[in-house]
């Protein structure tokens, strides 16, 4: 290919900057320009730590001008209109030559009633920040009550049980007979010990089937009391992209091959709103990179699962390293330094060593635009 065409990217996530990065260093000619509603790059994997109050917002925070050579836009796109190649943007309307959309995902409730009207979701900083504030408002005695047993839902819990020692009202229910669903069971036994530890209550095997006011109702007759209910149970495509009525899978993930590309002229679509892979930060990464490959003429690297870490707090985890199963402190550093590398690789190894040291990536102690919070 090689062509040397102006690309747009929707999206400064995990997908998105691992594109442009990978861009950068295959074809720097290539104009390229970023379009995001916020001024930073938000680490969302650790915004759990950010809700339940053990982390600073603004540690999780990369802001856009401190990574150079690629042209920002501050705006929301609201539509994309294929036929003049035009975006609908809170800036005006934008044109574009190739567009790459790496919007993400958002939450799903599987049309549970009532979730929507007494949940909080987790699915970005603004979401987290709310959780930790409504958390804060909490009585000392408040249950407080997760959906959703995977990745974020227990590794929020832990944090939540962190933040709040010897507060013994704390649950986590998960729909399928075991927490972590698609990790080895050994691993998923360890996640629920050290809940355990911490307090929390773990609940399997039974769905939510109503959520009213103050109490969630699970399949098998069990009632739940609330103060704060936190809804962590699936994600689904991002409405931009369902939009475009693309053909997608029952999540609305727009179905792709490995050239990323979508029916649409120079419309391409990676991340966590593209079919075909488990939605997580580490198969965004690398359809990033796997596009940029695509459209400079290279073979793009097929999608390989390296693992998966689960952050239990105080530096413990659990996880899996290709073959090999871990939990404790080793993997819980292991998950440290994967988040330092990320940081190393879009914002360069001083970035990365500040994250390690200091606990932010940011040059200064504040991020433009970011919410402030106290610990």
């Amino acid at each position: 290919m090689g062509e040397n065409r102006p690309i747009l990217v929707v999206g400064g996530g995990y997908a998105g900057l691992s594109f442009i990065r990978q861009m950068r260093k295959y074809s720097p000619e290539i104009p390229v320009t970023l379009i995001d509603k916020n001024p930073y790059h938000t680490m969302l994997v650790e915004t759990h730590q950010v809700a339940a109050g053990t982390r600073p917002a603004e540690s999780v925070l990369i802001p856009f001008d401190q990574l150079g050579d690629f042209r920002f836009i501050r705006a929301e796109v609201l539509a994309v209109d294929p036929g003049t190649r035009t975006l609908s943007t809170t800036a005006g309307d934008i044109r574009y030559d190739r567009l790459v959309l790496a919007v993400g995902s958002v939450d799903h409730d599987y049309g549970v009633p009532g979730v929507r009207e007494h949940c909080q979701m987790l699915r970005g900083l603004a979401d987290a920040e709310e959780i930790r504030r409504r958390l804060d408002a909490l009585g000392p005695d408040a249950p407080v009550l997760i959906a959703g047993g995977g990745l974020t839902g227990v590794e929020l819990a832990a944090h939540i049980a962190l933040r709040r020692p010897g507060h013994r009202s704390i649950t986590l229910v998960e729909a399928a007979p075991t927490l972590l669903p698609g990790l080895p069971p050994r691993l998923a036994r360890a996640a629920r010990r050290r809940l355990g530890l911490l307090g929390v209550n773990v609940l399997a095997g039974s769905p939510v089937t109503r959520v009213e006011a103050g109490r969630a109702h699970l399949r098998d007759g069990t009632v739940l009391p609330f103060g704060l209910m936190i809804w962590a149970a699936g994600v689904r495509a991002h409405p931009l992209v369902t939009a475009l009525g693309l053909p997608a899978d029952r999540t609305g993930r727009v179905i792709v091959g490995p050239d990323y590309r979508t029916p649409l002229p120079d419309v391409y679509v990676i991340g966590d709103c593209a079919s075909g892979h488990q939605p997580s930060a580490q198969a965004a990464l690398q359809q990033g990179r796997a596009l940029a490959a695509v459209l400079t003429g290279r073979s793009p690297a097929p999608l390989r699962s390296k693992g998966v870490l689960v952050d239990l707090g105080e530096h413990r985890a659990v996880g899996r390293v290709g073959a090999i199963t871990l939990s404790g402190l080793v993997p819980g550093i292991l998950k440290r330094f994967t988040e330092a590398a990320w940081i190393g690789r879009i914002g360069g190894w001083g970035a990365a060593l500040r994250s390690l040291i200091w606990g932010s990536p940011a040059l200064s102690e504040g991020v433009e635009g970011a919410p402030r919070m106290r610990i």
